[in-house]
């Protein structure tokens, strides 16, 4: 036994069950694995000689694996000693867009949630379910992966605390008329707020957005809806594309985070 494995066998140890969001070379053969666990939350581990070809990990430590392991507490970083795959997600590797869509969600979980920070059995289920439903979506589905993300993004929001209002106006708090019935009625919404707004306190109000009845319906459902229920709805493109870009506003403005993902997206025309 070398010098580093007796050292290893020596630190105290953890059991974890996570899903790979990213990772990083270190050195020559190492990498820095960042996950999410619904016990530990995020933890940044080193996983020894898993950039050889040999590595007894294989590929165990695939981005978005959903593994079981077994952890050696370390000053600085932990380290990886075992890991076996509970759940792999083999489509996503094979569609480019699937991919990137769950690069979205990987960074805005590590661009929002620390180390240390409190653990969310609830983030952590919704990760796998939404990263699953991607895997299952038929390829180069753009509109049914935009859905997904607007999927995520509303129940991220929902869990971290920052559900918009939806009934109420955010700013008076007066309660609205029944919003979800069909009707002509124009419906405002402020992001800067966090809801929607009544048409006397959004007289003065600036970057209102304007949603149809339809595209409030989506929205409402988005925060109010499980995923079995809210993947049968039948919804537009168009609706789509203007709560996809809401929830982009939205998750930007009160995590106060810059997601590299949302702009590429945008880039590409997506």
């Amino acid at each position: 036994m070398n010098i580093v494995k007796f050292l290893i066998n020596k630190m105290p140890s953890y059991k974890a069950k996570a899903i790979i969001l990213r990772t990083y070379k270190l050195g020559e053969s190492d990498k820095i694995v960042k996950m999410y666990s619904g016990r530990d939350g995020i933890i940044s581990a080193v996983a020894k000689g898993s950039r050889r070809i040999r590595s007894k990990f294989g590929g165990r430590l695939a981005l978005f694996n959903l593994v079981d392991l077994e952890i050696a507490s370390g000053k600085n970083l932990d380290i990886i000693i075992q890991a076996e795959i509970l759940k792999s997600f083999k489509n996503i590797s094979l569609d480019f867009y699937k991919f990137i869509f769950c690069e979205l969600i990987s960074e805005v979980i590590l661009k929002t949630q620390s180390s240390g920070s409190e653990p969310s059995p609830s983030l952590f289920k919704l990760i796998y379910v939404c990263i699953n439903e991607i895997d299952n979506l038929e390829i180069e589905d753009i509109k049914s992966l935009k859905k997904a993300a607007c999927f995520f993004g509303a129940k991220f929001l929902k869990i971290i605390g920052y559900s918009p209002l939806l009934d109420v106006c955010c700013r008076c708090s007066i309660k609205m008329d029944d919003l979800y019935s069909f009707h002509k009625h124009k419906i405002l919404f402020s992001i800067r707020y966090g809801g929607i707004v009544c048409g006397k306190c959004a007289n003065n109000l600036k970057n209102k957005m304007v949603l149809t009845a339809s595209s409030y319906r989506f929205l409402y459902d988005l925060f109010n809806n499980k995923l079995e229920d809210f993947r049968d709805i039948e919804v537009s493109s168009s609706v789509i594309k203007k709560i996809y870009k809401l929830i982009e506003n939205y998750i930007t403005y009160h995590t106060d985070c810059s997601i590299d993902s949302f702009k590429y997206l945008n880039k590409i025309a997506i």
